[in-house]
Formats: structure tokens, sequence, C-alpha cells
């Protein structure tokens, strides 16, 4: 498993902001309001957050709000708060009926959790929107702002919570969140990273998630959480590579969850581990699939708290077991899009082997055959007759032979046009529709209205034959299957992209039959889309039945030509 890593710019200001509707009857305190400001002055002072804020709209009364920004740019007040504020006039003005509430600040990447707030009611969702940075980054923010949206979460649940004196609706709500989450991303990232939130909240203790390199018979620590000390995330990263310590062993080998006591610690730990994280109390629960271990979670509290019960262990192995189904989703994700990728390459290679055979076959059809033939034509003209044959029956003969031979001059010309229109190659691709939009309504009963702009000179080998290919097999679909009485073809060609648009006045066709095995045309019609997404292009084809059909191929022109 790969883990990317993004660089931020020094001038990066992103910005997390958080919102949720309650209940009129959800109350605050100073302890909640004290809880919350310190979570959102970690984000920022700990997850390189610029700022971050929260909003919390109890139903019928005025909006409670908390703001967290860096210690060194306080004195900005109402600039540092913009999106706050912004935030504040937008929710006083009526929204449409089910629409998100950060949606009209437009951020650059939203998502939302599920909260309990109260025994009974929907479920309450939490808005988390990033705002101030581009998409990249934004999307690499998103899993420490997941992380920060959780804990806030799991801080306003138990705060409910201890009012209710309801543990098993708190331990309902933490595995709600945690199926939510496994079921509703594929992000591994993200999965890991609410899981060990969700885990350390849960149980007032630290988490994190080991991966074990099976090559190297080393530990990579993905992830680890626990108060945001900033310092676990450096300690974790400074175990990667490392073997793995006795008690990761023992889960390694018994797959069964490893329980550590201040009594037994120093058997399976390792004096470097105890000295640098002071661990005391300890659950190490394997990560199984496919009846192996591929990764351990850990769970430890402080020497002054109370350690792990029987019940707390298995509620900690359930959670691995969780995490591992997590996982191998994301890995068999990661498969088949693998196997996509290799599977245009394939077809990519396959086309061009395609090409490049019929481009060789057409060059020793037209100087070998065709050449003789041509030759021999020639020739039958000068021949003139025996004096004991007559001058009719000898015309006669010749004709016929003459005419067989320009017929079948004809035909290979036909042939090498079809396999690999020399005009392409030696012109380009303007004249090569013209010459085959003109050719085809000489033979053809069609009208075909022919648009071209811009030049060719941009456009690389392969574009040109993708295009010309795409040209042949729309048309040719016209003439087989649409009956229609004529067609419109348009050509542009602009700074970096060039377009292809087919449209005729045809029976048209249900396009939700493309998806079905047996539709006479489906291979054609997949083969342009084939064709136009192998340069990175796209495919749109609008139809209905008795209205004609309209495909439109865009292709990007690379800045630098590599044919």
């Amino acid at each position: 498993m790969t883990v990317q890593s993004y660089t931020r710019h020094k001038n990066d200001r992103c910005e997390l902001l958080l919102a949720c509707r309650v209940g009129a009857s959800f109350q605050t305190g100073d302890r909640l309001d004290i809880c919350l400001q310190d979570i959102l002055q970690n984000a920022v002072n700990s997850l390189e957050f610029h700022q971050a804020g929260l909003v919390l709209l109890p139903q019928g009364k005025n909006p409670v709000c908390w703001h967290a920004g860096r210690d060194e740019e306080a004195e900005t007040g109402t600039e540092q708060r913009l999106s706050l504020n912004k935030f504040l006039t937008l929710v006083n003005k009526k929204s449409k009926k089910g629409r998100k509430m950060l949606e009209p600040l437009q951020p650059v990447i939203a998502t939302t959790l599920p909260v309990v707030l109260k025994s009974g009611d929907p479920v309450s969702i939490l808005e988390i929107g990033i705002f101030g940075t581009d998409r990249s980054n934004a999307q690499y923010m998103l899993v420490k702002a997941v992380s920060v949206a959780r804990h806030i979460a799991d801080t306003l649940q138990e705060s409910f919570f201890q009012r209710q004196k309801d543990p098993h609706l708190r331990k309902l709500a933490v595995w709600l969140e945690m199926i939510n989450t496994i079921s509703s991303t594929l992000d591994i990232r993200e999965v890991l990273h609410v899981v060990c939130q969700l885990t350390a909240d849960f149980f007032s203790a630290k988490s994190c998630i080991y991966l074990l390199d099976e090559e190297g018979q080393t530990i990579v620590p993905v992830v680890g959480v626990g108060s945001y000390d900033p310092n676990l995330k450096r300690k974790l990263k400074a175990l990667r590579g490392t073997r793995p310590f006795p008690a990761i062993k023992r889960v390694i080998e018994t797959q069964q969850p490893v329980i550590v006591t201040p009594a037994n610690r120093k058997r399976l730990l390792t004096p470097e581990i105890i000295k640098d994280f002071a661990y005391s109390w300890m659950v190490l629960a394997p990560i199984l699939s496919k009846d192996k271990t591929i990764g351990v979670m850990q769970v430890d509290r402080p020497l002054e708290t109370a350690g792990f019960n029987q019940e707390e262990t298995e509620i900690i192995f359930a959670i691995a077991r969780a995490t591992a189904i997590a996982l191998e989703n994301a890995q068999l994700i990661e498969m088949l899009g693998q196997k996509e990728h290799l599977l245009h390459q394939l077809v990519n290679k396959l086309i061009t082997a395609q090409e490049d055979e019929r481009k060789r076959l057409a060059a020793d059809l037209h100087d070998g055959i065709i050449q003789s033939l041509i030759a021999i034509w020639y020739r039958l003209q000068r021949i003139t007759p025996p004096a004991d044959v007559q001058d009719e029956e000898w015309q006669t003969e010749i004709s016929d032979l003459t005419r067989l031979l320009n017929e079948q001059i004809l035909d290979i010309r036909r042939i090498l046009y079809d396999l690999r229109p020399l005009i392409l190659d030696n012109y380009g691709l303007f004249p090569a529709v013209e010459s085959y939009v003109q050719n085809l309504q000489g033979k053809n009963n069609i009208s075909v209205e022919l648009t071209i702009h811009g030049n060719n000179k941009s456009l690389t080998s392969r574009i040109e034959i993708t295009l010309f290919r795409i040209l042949q097999e729309a048309l040719t679909n016209v003439l087989k299957h649409a009956n229609a009485s004529s067609a419109r073809v348009e050509l542009i060609t602009e700074a970096n992209m060039v377009s292809l648009t087919v449209e005729d006045n045809g029976s048209g066709l249900d396009t939700s039959l493309l998806s079905t095995a047996n539709y006479q045309d489906r291979l054609g019609l997949a083969g342009i889309q084939e064709r136009a997404l192998l340069l990175n292009g796209t495919c749109n084809i609008v139809s209905h039945p008795g209205k004609g059909t309209c495909i439109s191929v865009a292709i990007p022109i690379p800045e630098n030509v590599d044919e």
C-alpha cells in the first residue's frame, strides 16, 4: 500500500470550516466550549490548517461559533474570519430545500459525517468544507479535516451522552460512524484516519495502525492519533523500516490480540519503544486478510489510567477486522485500476500495430502489384493485331482486357485508400477528409455538408489517423444503419484542441441500448469511444429514435509533439 505525500506552498491559506444543524434543546457549556476551541486550535497548530471554524445552528436560535487561527496572525481580526463571517451572512438567507449549508460558499472540496445528537431523532449531518487552496492539496488535507470533524462529532456526542448516561447509545453511535465511513469511501487514507480517531476517542486513548512490509519484514506506520500529540507523528515516522517489536511478532504468529501491561511490557516491548513512547497499557490486534496478518491496530493508555478489559479488547479486535475489509476493498479497486490501465495500453498497442500493418500493406500494394498492372495496361494499348486476325475481333479482346485491368486497378486503389489513405500521409488530415467525403457522396445517395476551420499543422500523425478512422466509422454507421438522406461533418482545430462532429438526420437510436451486448452497432460506437479515450479525448453520442444521431469527439493537442 503506497501513501502519497504533498508539498504545500508557503503562501497556502488552507481553511477548514465545519457546520452542523442541531436541535433547539442542544446546550453548550464552558467545558464543551473549551474542548471545541482546543480541537480547532490543535487543527491549526498541528495539522497545518491556516484557520479553522465551527458553526452550530440550533433550530430557531442564533448560530453558535468557534474559531481558531495562527497565533502569529491573531491581530488580523475580521479578515482572518472572512469565510466564517460570509457563511453566517448566507446562513440567515433562505436556502433551497435539501441544499447543503456550505454549498453557497463553493468549497474547494467538501464531505459530510453523520452525528447522533438526540435519541430517536434522525442523524444530524456535520458538513466539512476546505477553502483557500488548490484541489490536490485540498484532497490531501481532507483526511486531516475528517479526523478533526470526527473528533468534534465525538465531543458533541459525548456531551449529549453524558447527560443521557447511556453508554450503549454511545457505542452504537461509534459503530454507526465506523460502518458509514468504511462503506462510503474508497480512500484508504481517510478510512484509516477516521477509524483511528474513532478508536482513540472511544477508548480515551491513543491509536495507531501499522502495515507490514512483507518483503523487508518491517513495519510501516501509516496513521497515529490521540489528543493531537504533536510529537506522535514524528515518533511513529521514525519506526518506518524497523523490525517488529516482540508484541507485534506475537500478534503476527497467533493472529489474536495481545495485551501489554506494566507487568509484561519489558518482555513484549523493546527498551527503545518504552523510552520513546512510554507505553504502559496496550492492546494490539491483527488486521487479517485471507488468513494472513497484513497489519496491526494498536491502542494504548498512559500508566495513570486503567488497563483494557476483555470487552474492550474484543471491540478493538472487531474494529481491526472492519479495517481489514476496508483495506481489501481499497486493494481491489487499485488492482482494477491497474488492469484498466493495462487494457488501455494493450488496446493502444493493438491499434498502433494495426495501423502500421495497414501502412506497410498499402505501400506494398502501391509499389508492387498496382504498378505492374498499370504497366500491363499501357502495354496492351500499344499492341497491334497480327495479320491473320480481324481488327474488330482484336479490338474487342483488347478492350475487354483493358476494362478488366482498369476495374482491378480501381479496386486495388479503393483497398489502398481504405487501408491507409496516402493523401493522409502526404498532405495531412484536412485534404484526406475532403477527399473521403467527396468520394462517399459520389458513390452513395447522400448529401454531406463539410465544414473545416483551423489548420492541421499542429496535429500529430497519431491524432490524424485516429480522427480519420473515427470519421470513417461514423459515416459507415450513417450509410449502413441510419437510413439518412443528409449528414453534416464539422472539423475544427484550436490552439490546444481538435474536435470532430458527425451528425445525420436518420432514424436515430436509443443510447441506453449501447450497453447491451446484442446491439448491432455497439462495437462500432464503442470503437469510436475507445479511440478517443486512448488520446485522452472525449466522445459524446446524442441520439433519439427518429431524430438522428450526433457524435462529437474532442481530442487535446499535446504541447510537446512526440509522434
